[in-house]
């Protein structure tokens, strides 16, 4: 079990980072639901990022999955990193120009009509992120953890500084500008900063450039451009679809309480990203490995174990952190923000899972497979929500999201067992995720029959250990020498 005590290692530095990084930034809740004038302002600036993360994947087409897929195939690490550093550059240089040339209509396709701001400020850090994407990646890849989250932390430490700076005290000079444009600057910065501390290792590159590798990454990377659409369809159009599809005012309230919300799920989206950074590379290089796929299925185990326990820690709380961190009560009067949060956990849960049982394609270059996977989910996304928002509001979104990622498990899993069948302990997992939701709702209903704040605490201390020995009963047994 020692891969799992390493993978694990290195999860824990990725996950103490982003647990730090996105605690700050989980903090920008406060002076956005705060300062920003209405509900409806943080709806807009929730919409405008979700835009952001369709871009994202269109200006990185692929390249870091790529990465570290041809290095897994024996091609030098300096050389893959080097055409694959090249080829972000100039199209990156190529989609500035042309968002330059062309910036009222681009203010229109994001939806916000006459802000050249929201697009030039965009712009910058949409430029600088994508130029940072290899550079991290090549950090993972090296297995320098602590350096990654370094920087991710100084960006992070800056955008939270200015946000509250420019929020709660906005200079004279600034006073007339749009408080979404002044969020905007604020990550701007952030992004110019983290790139600065990259550039060493963003401009080791070499002046050759191998034609034919190129054309094979492209065939390699092409299809993951559908993969991570797709996945940006289910993680963020609901929040671009609320604004368009509802009354304009009701629909940037709406994705207001929507994106506070969302929010209070960072403990679960966090320990998922983590995870991610540590296991992509991970599991390209064990591929060879002999016992790889008992590995795999281990993995995925004691991945399942941590978010089923991290659903009920969150569940205990929520209500307390949602006060704690969401200052203004407009945003409490829909219950139904409460009501989504373990439908979002729940979802995130399924991503997680959707990312371990898709590990195949990847592996095993049916990345088109991939893409006809994650198509079909966004399609069910795109086609759910429109019928559904105009009826159910948010509502229909979160319950899309966890439905959508469900039915890719299933396909993942099942296509799985055909190309790269892994031995996961299915009845396990699913004993593990229904235990969780079966330990919450006892909670629910012991805690209507106490008073008494340490009681409560007591039940929820009692519980908590209830789930480690669930996990502990059911953990694969390792194989005699």
């Amino acid at each position: 079990m020692s891969f799992i005590k390493k993978l694990a290692g290195q999860t824990a530095i990725y996950g103490l980072s982003s647990m730090l990084g996105r605690f700050i930034n989980f903090l920008l809740v406060i002076p956005h639901t705060e300062y920003l004038k209405s509900v409806g302002s943080y709806g807009d600036i929730t919409a405008i990022f979700a835009f952001i993360a369709f871009l994202n994947i269109v200006l990185t087409y692929g390249m870091e999955t790529t990465y570290f897929n041809f290095i897994r195939k024996g091609y030098l690490p300096n050389l893959i990193f080097s055409i694959s550093q090249k080829s972000l550059f100039l199209s990156t240089v190529v989609f500035s120009a042309i968002v330059l040339l062309f910036a009222p209509q681009s203010a229109v396709l994001m939806g916000f009509p006459g802000h050249v701001d929201f697009v030039y400020c965009c712009l910058i850090f949409l430029v600088f992120d994508t130029l940072s994407l290899l550079p991290f990646a090549r950090l993972r890849q090296e297995e320098k953890p602590l350096k990654f989250a370094l920087i991710k932390l100084v960006n992070i430490g800056i955008n939270v500084s200015l946000n509250y700076w420019l929020l709660a005290h906005t200079p004279s000079s600034l006073s007339q500008v749009n408080q979404v444009t002044l969020i905007l600057i604020a990550n701007a910065v952030a992004s110019i900063f983290s790139f600065a501390l990259l550039s060493p290792i963003a401009f080791k590159i070499n002046f050759h450039f191998d034609r034919k590798i190129y054309k094979e990454m492209l065939q390699y990377a092409w299809p993951l451009i559908f993969v991570g659409l797709a996945g940006i369809v289910n993680e963020t159009l609901d929040r671009n679809l609320l604004i368009r599809m509802l009354p304009e005012q009701e629909g940037s309230y709406q994705n207001g309480i929507y994106g506070a919300f969302y929010k209070l799920t960072m403990v679960m989206t966090m320990f998922v990203q983590a995870y991610k950074y540590a296991a992509e590379p991970f599991f390209f290089k064990q591929k060879d490995d002999s016992e790889s796929r008992v590995k795999y299925a281990d993995i995925m185990y004691w991945f399942i174990g941590v978010c089923a326990f991290i659903f009920l820690i969150c569940m205990f709380f929520i209500g307390n952190l949602a006060h704690l961190f969401i200052k203004n009560k407009d945003y409490f009067k829909d219950s139904n923000g409460l009501y989504i949060v373990p439908i979002l956990l729940m979802a995130n849960l399924f991503l997680g899972v959707y990312y371990n049982l898709s590990v195949w394609y990847r592996l095993t270059n049916n990345t088109k497979i991939g893409a006809i996977i994650g198509i079909g989910g966004a399609l069910v996304t795109i086609i759910g929500n429109i019928i559904f928002i105009p009826i159910y509001g948010f509502l229909a979104c979160a319950w899309l999201t966890l439905i959508v990622y469900f039915i890719m498990c299933i396909a993942a899993y099942i296509l799985g067992n055909r190309y790269f069948k892994v031995p996961y302990p299915i009845i396990k997992l699913f004993t593990l995720i229904l235990a969780s939701v079966i330990i919450w709702q006892l909670f629910i209903g012991i805690n209507a029959y106490i008073s008494i704040p340490w009681q409560s605490v007591s039940v929820k201390i009692g519980l908590l250990a209830l789930m480690m020995l669930i996990i502990w009963i059911l953990q694969p047994k390792p194989k005699k020498a």
